[in-house]
């Protein structure tokens, strides 16, 4: 009903429904043989009604305690109830007012019976009222108020034409008009009440039941308007028809609210923006209006109607006033989400942490400078070198505040030349349309601001970045979608060529970066199939001692047989697993070889009487050593194989641990576990003095760059005597890497080295030959025994 799809259970005929209709029937009969004259018996007529309106209380009470009822419609029905009640109470007493006294049967009520019936009225309406939503919104309770009024005016216009006007003839039968108009304006509260309220829905009490209420109500004060209309039939009260009525109608709207037990509540109604009550309310009255005579029922009407016509004016005047602040909060409202649809796409176009555009930002800056010529559109990728040291370090909260610092200087340096946004990450990108000579230098001049302190909280740190710039020149442009990701690919794979080159670096692209990049990538895939697959193998170049020639150590090295390219050097497999992360891998399988190796030489007794224990050294990369799990790689590896930290020593270069507290703190792990440390090319890197003071090494390995030239005297044979002097100084054994023939291994040892490696005195070999060479019987000539009678020995002419 109304817009409410759901099914109340069928009808069906109760036994309290039953008497009811009974008692209906009889008193209809009744009232047509009075109407007819047949005949009078008042009594029979009287006692129907205590019936009707008992059954009516019945049933309210049985829909009180209806399943799936809340406690205020609970409390509304028993306020039903109770009413009905009243009604019943009234009906005995308006019984005794007719059936006693002078002139029985009359149509006189007393006060007693007056306020029994509107005590009726006000019950049911204060148990209607407390119902929750029916207390109105803002401006409803006017809008009630006038529909109140319209309804009120109305019917008592109506009561006016067809019964008040002959008042004067009912109240000698009945003695007084009053009860009859307090009757009549009690109804017509109730009836407008009802009204709007069935009309709004109050979810609380089934919709159907309460517009049978509603249509209850109207009918009985209807009914009691034409009481005047009775006078002519004394034993004919207005409490036979309006009591009667309201009992029939009271006790079917109870049964459906039993009916609807269970069901869900119906959903709200529609606020309706007009209604058409103020209009059926005029037409009435005018209608009434052009019947009436012009005498004092004209004069009336006339009147009445005008006052219609003004409470319906007001009415739609604030109906008018309604409908315009609905018009106002329907323009906040889409002014609101036209703000928060804004707002949401700003959203989506922003980095949240540092309030700088993302990739969606950047994606739209691409596609608005596709007309931009190609060689001017540039895009630079910058990547923190080393971030995640600060976050593992000093925690993720700093390295928040560094990107942020990081995005303010960022922007300050671009301005308005570009847009600067945050890709993700340590990861920043910044397009720009610039001559390739000015996008060279704003990225110079990023990677210096980058350079100057920031602060992050409370910490100031210092930051390098690698920077890759790439224009859009090219076959395919700088336009679509397709064009921009080949935009970030380019600037992605400069910005890698920068790191490879050992970082805090610029790189522009080139199409060769591509041609690397391929290789580099099929390089890897066969690296990472050669790991599993046993193609890589170890072979060990002895470290002797001079001028005798006893090995004192042997370095390990890798090699990498292709079953279709055959021998991969070093050089090539090498930089490709420290670009891609294969380093990490790799690094762990030589480690352990190193380590089985140490073992091997320890279990056979090569060095049982040797002062010192033949040490394997291992190569360990700065991307190794820059990994917080590096140091608990080798516990782990060393443990498992059974290798003694004391015959190891790992090797590293300059760069890898120069300017780099991760890889240093690494370094100082390594050689608290008890592993010695090489720093490997000395003199060709940053060739920090004080990096010896804060770098723990035991070995110099001095570059084969210095001992090639060593002969000619010179500049080399100084710098070379220079790092002994310092080696020396420090208390540190100095290495002279590849010394190939022996007039180099003379002036080594004239210019007081004692310990060398090259080819002059050994290649690299595998395991084998190395165990070979260190000799088969294991023992190994003390310090003090010459080197020629030794196998292990290799003299300086040799």
């Amino acid at each position: 009903m109304g817009g409410d799809d759901r099914v109340v259970r069928p009808f069906r005929l109760t036994t309290g429904l039953l008497v009811l209709a009974v008692a209906a029937a009889v008193l209809a009969a009744w009232l047509a043989g009075v109407l007819a004259r047949a005949w009078e018996a008042p009594l029979a007529g009287w006692a129907m009604l205590p019936v009707l309106s008992g059954v009516a209380a019945a049933e309210s009470w049985r829909a009180s305690g209806a399943r799936g009822l809340t406690i205020p419609a609970r409390n509304f029905w028993r306020c039903v109830a109770i009413s009905s009640a009243m009604l019943g109470l009234g009906a005995i007493s308006n019984a005794y007012d007719a059936l006693h006294g002078p002139g029985a049967p009359s149509q006189k009520l007393s006060p007693l019976t007056l306020g029994l019936f509107i005590s009726a009225s006000v019950i049911t309406q204060i148990g209607l009222l407390r119902l929750p939503g029916a207390r109105a919104q803002r401006g409803g309770s006017l809008q009630l108020l006038l529909d109140s009024g319209t309804v009120m005016i109305t019917v008592a216009l109506v009561a006016w034409h067809f019964s008040f006007r002959h008042a004067e003839a009912w109240a000698k039968v009945s003695g007084s008009v009053w009860p009859a108009v307090v009757a009549v304006v009690a109804g017509c509260a109730s009836i407008a009440v009802f009204v709007k309220l069935a009309s709004t829905g109050i979810g609380a009490i089934e919709r159907g039941a309460l517009r049978i209420l509603a249509v209850a109500t109207g009918v009985a004060a209807a009914a009691g308007a034409m009481a005047p209309a009775y006078a002519a039939f004394p034993a004919i009260s207005d409490g036979h028809v309006t009591t009667a009525l309201a009992s029939v109608f009271i006790a079917f709207a109870a049964d459906r609210q039993r009916r609807a037990a269970d069901l869900p509540p119906p959903p709200p109604l529609p606020a309706r923006r007009w209604s058409v009550l103020p209009y059926l309310a005029v037409a009435a009255a005018n209608g009434l209006l052009l019947v009436a005579d012009q005498g004092p029922d004209g004069r009336v009407l006339t009147a009445g109607t005008v006052l219609l016509t003004l409470v319906v004016v007001a009415r739609q005047i604030h109906a008018f006033r309604d409908n315009a602040r609905l018009l106002e909060t329907v323009d906040r409202t889409v002014a609101q989400l036209r703000e928060a649809r804004d707002q949401l796409a700003s959203q989506a176009a922003q980095d949240a942490l540092t309030g700088l555009g993302n990739r969606r930002l950047l994606a739209r800056r691409m596609e608005e400078m596709s007309g931009t010529p190609p060689h001017r559109l540039h895009l630079a990728i910058i990547d923190l070198d080393d971030f995640k040291q600060v976050n593992d370090r000093l925690g993720h909260n700093v390295g928040d505040e560094l990107l942020r610092a990081v995005a303010v200087r960022l922007t300050g340096v671009v301005g308005t030349a570009g847009t600067v946004v945050r890709l993700g990450g340590d990861e920043f990108a910044i397009l720009t349309d610039a001559e390739p000579c000015a996008a060279d230098a704003l990225a110079a001049r990023l990677a210096d601001a980058l350079q100057q302190p920031l602060t992050a909280g409370t910490v100031e740190l210092m930051v390098r970045a690698s920077i890759g710039l790439t224009d859009a020149e090219g076959p395919e442009g700088p336009a679509g979608s397709a064009d921009s990701r080949e935009l970030l690919r380019r600037a992605d794979v400069a910005m890698y060529a920068a790191k490879d080159r050992g970082k805090h670096r610029i790189a522009r692209y080139t199409a060769d970066l591509d041609a690397v990049a391929t290789e580099d990538a099929r390089i890897a895939a066969e690296l990472r199939r050669a790991i599993d697959a046993g193609e890589l193998h170890m072979v060990y170049q002895p470290i002797v001692r001079l001028p005798d020639g006893v090995i004192e150590a042997a370095e390990s090295l890798i090699r990498w047989t292709h079953p279709q390219r055959g021998s991969v050097p070093p050089s090539v497999f090498i930089p490709v697993a420290e670009r891609t992360g294969l380093i990490a891998p790799l690094g762990e399988w030589i480690l352990r070889e190193a380590c089985a190796q140490a073992v091997r030489l320890r279990d056979l007794g090569v060095d049982a009487e040797s002062e010192e224990p033949i040490r394997i050294t291992v190569n360990v990369s700065a991307r190794q050593l820059r990994d917080p799990d590096f140091p608990a790689t080798v516990r782990r590896i060393m443990g498992e194989t059974g290798a003694d930290p004391g015959r190891l020593t790992v090797e590293v270069t300059e760069t890898a641990v120069f300017d780099d507290d991760l890889a240093l703190a690494s370094v100082r792990t390594l050689r608290e576990m008890g592993l010695r440390i090489a720093l490997d090319d000395f003199g060709t890197g940053h060739s920090s003095l004080g990096l010896l003071q804060i770098c723990p090494v035991d070995v110099l390995k001095v570059d084969k760059s210095f001992v090639d030239e060593i002969g000619a005297g010179g500049s080399p044979a100084v710098i070379a005597t220079a790092l002994l002097q310092i080696a020396d100084g420090l208390r540190l054994r100095a290495v002279a890497e590849g010394v190939e023939t022996p007039e180099q291994a003379r002036q080594l040892y004239s210019l007081g080295y004692r310990y060398a490696q090259g080819y002059h005195f050994h290649r690299p070999m595998p395991a084998d030959d190395l165990v070979r060479v260190l000799g088969l019987d294991g023992q190994r000539p003390r310090r003090k025994e010459t080197a020629s009678a030794s196998p292990r020995s290799v003299s300086l002419g040799s």
